[in-house]
């Protein structure tokens, strides 16, 4: 949320002493905002999530109240690590940088690249670069990321061994093998650097070959089928694997090239050698410092990424958060949000961040989503293979926690939204899926954003998802605004997950808000049904002098079927003003949800009428008619409404399905309850008619 330069500095001199709370503005006595004294925040490291969380304050024109000096330890500016590989492939220094240098003057920010931090002095509140320039901070941010793993090998120092972390790293990979003439690389570890690594390698002109500890190809990642297939296909390319190799040194030979020595097979010959072993977060800094770390690494953080000095924050590859450290880029930006958002005086906090990964591997689309299946203990994994690639999805108590894929698989954003809602998944799907390779049928598994636009989002108001999409372009990005925009999710709300998804921002269930009381209503609805259907009819009464005379009565009596009859057509009567709400303009005030509710409820009330008005007779001829077009309007309107409760539960993949089903019942609903008016006219005056 954006925020004038006045009304912040209004706010945040309203708690000047909290030392949690971000920032506070001191004005002039003058109370002039152009006086205002900017607070001084330092960021230490100038990766892509110190860069990520100078994007994001620039966004909420933090910029303008924040005194923001940037110092990173290489001589480049943020660049994209995720596609570090392509350096190789084409692009250059400048293609790879998040922001020029420029950017950051244009936006008030100072940037020091080259400089590395040697201490903090929370004393004084300063930090002390590598020129023994001291940074004097009220705020300071610890963004170090992490560095590459080296394992301790005997000869891991020695030339022509690198790692494979940095910009710097390549540089001095090609420069190695421009002077030397390399053509023969290893790599040490075949996990996802590892397999970045053979890549680099294949660019260069040099024949590779990957060597992994565990039995197979991102042991964390993938499970042993999955590391199958993607060994498959990566030494169809060209690239040597072997697995389970422990390495146990490197030496250099008679001509100069590096023996490679394994406790379990014979040594192997190479100019070049990579350690892609992993890393570590850089978290020395703030352990000087004497800030928390974890048993095992990383700055520990709470869930406003505040370190255990109030005035010291962290977020990056160099934190340990609720005991886990994150080595993927959107964890890292999504602390760069909640720190962005908190710096500004926003209530929100991290609770963790989803490490699923899509990527391209030696030319192979890989994907992990959700919970590790390499790494998981438990659950039940299925899985899929075929011509296309190989497929795997974890399932916890039934319900999705993990995915993986090899090759190709369309249905990918189905499943990414699958995983992260923990969505069940039921035997049928269970099948299909070992069978086809998809958990859902055809189109019924479509995400909200691959709906054609002219699916309908909202089945109240009749709008699509090109209208809604319209107006996030022009700009309507909040479920709210879209709502007051088009009225989409305003009506009976069950479309707001929809909404929700298409905005780009959490979906939550709206059950509690019409879905759940309208779910019991219907499920007691069906139930009286099935009474109707499959329930004996209530016995009249074999002598004058039986109890039962006092029941049959009511449907023996002229007065009392009067009563009952008329009691009932009231009941509908106003169970249809109730359906007005949708249908007419002019009834659109009060809770749409209430009204449905009401509605269903008293469709309910009418069929328990029906019970006391015929003793489960349809009757004959033309009451039986009438019978029969009754219970087929009540028994459609009680599916539709469990269909329109379970709508509200749902988004993403299944929301299609739901919807669909919604709008089929809904419409035979209305359908079958036009000639009830004619039929209930005829009854009624055939009653009168043949009375006695």
């Amino acid at each position: 949320m954006h925020r004038s330069l006045l009304g912040f500095g209004r706010r945040m001199q309203t708690f000047p002493d909290s030392p949690t709370d971000p920032a506070s503005l001191r004005t002039a006595p003058t109370g002039d905002p152009a006086s205002t004294i900017h607070e001084r925040l330092v960021i230490v490291g100038g990766g892509m999530a110190g860069w990520g969380l100078c994007d994001r304050l620039v966004r909420r024109n933090a910029n303008h109240f924040y005194q923001i000096t940037l110092i990173g330890d290489e001589p480049t500016p943020a660049y994209d690590r995720v596609h570090l590989s392509s350096y190789f492939g084409g692009r250059s220094e400048d293609d790879l940088l998040l922001a020029d240098r420029q950017w950051y003057a244009d936006h008030q920010i100072e940037l020091h690249t080259g400089r590395r931090i040697h201490c903090i002095d929370r004393t004084k509140c300063e930090v002390v670069d590598s020129n023994g320039v001291r940074h004097p901070y009220d705020r300071l941010v610890l963004a170090t990321g992490s560095s590459a793993f080296v394992p301790p090998i005997p000869g891991a120092d020695l030339t022509g061994v690198f790692v494979y972390r940095t910009l710097e790293d390549l540089q001095s990979i090609r420069r190695h093998v421009d002077e030397t003439g390399a053509s023969t690389g290893l790599v040490i570890g075949g996990g996802l650097l590892g397999l970045e690594a053979a890549k680099v390698m294949i660019d260069l002109g040099l024949s590779a070959s990957v060597v992994e500890r565990a039995p197979g190809l991102m042991p964390r990642q993938l499970d042993s089928n999955a590391a199958k297939r993607l060994r498959q296909h990566v030494e169809s390319i060209g690239v040597d694997v072997h697995v389970t190799c422990r390495t146990d040194s490197i030496t250099t030979t008679d001509n100069q090239r590096l023996r490679i020595a394994f406790s379990n097979r014979d040594p192997m010959v190479a100019d070049l050698v990579i350690i892609a072993a992993g890393v570590r977060p850089n978290d020395q800094l703030g352990k000087d410092a004497g800030l928390e770390t974890g048993v095992r690494g990383g700055i520990v953080v709470d869930r406003h990424l505040c370190t255990s000095d109030p005035k010291i924050h962290a977020i990056g590859e160099c934190v340990r958060f609720h005991d886990h450290v994150y080595g993927l880029v959107a964890p890292c930006y999504r602390m760069a949000d909640v720190l962005a958002q908190h710096l500004v005086g926003e209530d929100t906090s991290f609770e963790g961040a989803d490490e699923s990964a899509e990527l391209k591997l030696l030319g192979v689309q890989v994907a992990t989503f959700g919970r590790q299946i390499g790494d998981s203990r438990g659950g039940v994994v299925l899985n899929h293979s075929d011509d296309s690639g190989f497929r795997a999805i974890l399932l916890d108590q039934g319900r999705i926690v993990g995915a993986s894929c090899v090759g190709q698989w369309e249905q990918l954003p189905q499943v990414r939204l699958a995983t992260s809602k923990h969505q069940r998944m039921w035997p049928t799907q269970r099948t299909r899926f070992v069978k086809s390779g998809s958990p859902w049928r055809d189109d019924s598994a479509l995400w909200v954003h691959h709906w054609p636009d002219d699916s309908v989002i909202c089945n109240c108001l009749n709008v699509t998802k090109g209208t809604v999409g319209e107006l996030i372009k022009q700009g309507c990005d909040q479920p709210k605004r879209i709502a007051e925009a088009c009225g989409a999710s305003t009506a009976c709300g069950s479309c707001a997950n929809l909404v929700s998804e298409l905005a780009g921002c959490p979906a939550e269930s709206s059950v509690d808000q019409g879905g759940r009381p309208l779910l019991w209503v219907s499920a007691l609805a069906l139930a009286l049904l099935a009474i109707w259907c499959f329930g004996p009819a209530i016995a009249f009464a074999e002598s004058v002098q039986s109890d039962r005379r006092l029941i049959d009565w009511w449907w023996r009596d002229d007065l009392a079927r009067q009563i009952t009859g008329f009691s009932l057509l009231g009941a509908l009567v106003i169970g249809q003003a109730f359906s007005l709400r949708k249908r007419i303009p002019k009834f659109q005030f009060g809770d749409y949800r209430l009204w449905r509710w009401v509605h269903s409820a008293i469709g309910t009330l009418t069929v328990a009428g029906l019970i006391a008005h015929t003793g489960l007779r349809l009757g004959e001829n033309f009451n039986a008619v009438l019978g029969v077009t009754f219970l087929s309007v009540a028994t459609v309107g009680a599916l539709a409404g469990l269909v329109t409760a379970m709508e509200s539960r749902h988004g993403g993949p299944s929301a299609l399905r739901w919807k669909k089903w919604r709008s089929w019942f809904s419409k035979l609903h209305f359908l079958l309850a036009w000639p009830l008016p004619i039929l209930i006219a005829i009854h009624v005056v055939s009653f009168y008619w043949f009375r006695d």
